[in-house]
């Protein structure tokens, strides 16, 4: 099977014209800052969501 054949068309979108978001053709993606890896574990063991971090907390997983 190739990859032509694992694409869904979409039946109420029309317009798509086939370039995503960080795509070569697409939008930039901007550098990321934050380990997501490290801090997704950090908030399940502390039972928070991204919104109930503090500052301080967000910045001991910002790369250096």
């Amino acid at each position: 099977m190739s990859k032509k054949d694992c694409i869904i068309s979409d039946p109420d979108f029309e317009e798509f014209d086939g370039v995503y978001v960080g795509s070569k053709d697409g939008t930039v993606l901007p550098p990321n800052e934050i380990d997501f890896a490290k801090i997704i574990k950090y908030m399940k063991t502390k039972n928070k969501s991204f919104q109930e971090l503090s500052l301080e907390e967000i910045e001991m997983f910002k790369f250096k």
